[in-house]
């Protein structure tokens, strides 16, 4: 059975559901619960005692009929404002996280039951996280007489796993600043090893180079005094050789 509303029915805005809830409640007493939803008085009394979740009935097409007391203290709209109000009362104007109250009944009336997690509007205008089921009530012969709507708030469980995944996010920020750290430490540590060889590399040169240079610098040495010496020979040599005197003299000379 379809649950859209009659075609000459107005559908208002979740806004505009919680301003007619008001001013219903301001004028005119709510209307019964039908008998045929409530069940007898062990729902009734289920739904009035039960305080961590609220618990109501909505009409096939939408419309709030019965509204527990866990309904009002968890969501602190008052039984002359909600019955009579549309589903969407409940709903954020801009959609819940987890769709409209439109799907979602379309949904419970074509498969027996909704279920999912989304804000959902309190009294005050103040929002909460809300865990729902939504499940179609039929009789015998498979006709829709209704909804049946159980919410938690979960407002404290999502701010736990929010803070949970958090913690989790600073343990594992935490681990791979260590991992860095060591990282770090490891780099620094090689980096150290390097400078060390390389020192130690031209501490070898040096000393190699300064005995090589030493003893080619004696070679130098001697080869240069060995030629100076060889060139003051040669010198004298080329003197003697252009002094005519000394080249007549020793022609002359008796043999």
């Amino acid at each position: 059975m379809s649950t859209a509303e009659g075609p000459s029915a107005t559908v208002l805005s979740p806004d505009g559901e919680r301003r007619a809830a008001r001013a219903r409640a301001a004028a005119a007493a709510p209307s019964a619960p039908k008998p045929d939803l409530l069940g007898g008085y062990a729902f009734t009394a289920l739904a009035e005692n039960v305080r961590d979740y609220a618990i109501f009935l909505l009409e096939p097409t939408g419309e709030i009929c019965y509204w527990g007391e866990g309904a009002r203290l968890m969501k602190w709209w008052t039984r002359a404002e909600a019955e009579g109000s549309h589903l969407r009362l409940l709903y954020p104007e801009e959609c819940s996280e987890d769709g409209t109250a439109e799907a979602h009944l379309v949904e419970a009336a074509e498969k027996g039951e909704y279920t999912g997690e989304g804000r959902r509007v309190r009294a005050d205008g103040s929002t909460f996280w809300a865990g729902v089921t939504l499940t179609a009530l039929r009789d015998g012969n498979g006709e829709l007489l209704g909804f049946a709507k159980v919410t938690r708030d979960l407002t404290v469980r999502r701010a736990a796993e929010a803070a949970l995944a958090i913690a989790w996010s600073a343990h594992t920020a935490r681990d791979a600043a260590l991992a860095d750290a060591a990282d770090a430490r490891s780099a620094r540590d090689r980096a150290r090893e390097d400078a060390e060889f390389a020192l130690e590399q031209v501490r070898s040169a040096r000393e190699y180079v300064s005995q090589v240079l030493e003893r080619e610098v004696i070679d130098l040495h001697g080869e240069r005094a060995s030629l100076l010496h060889e060139m003051a020979i040669l010198n004298a040599e080329i003197q003697r050789l252009a002094d005519p005197e000394s080249v007549g003299g020793r022609s002359s000379a008796p043999g």
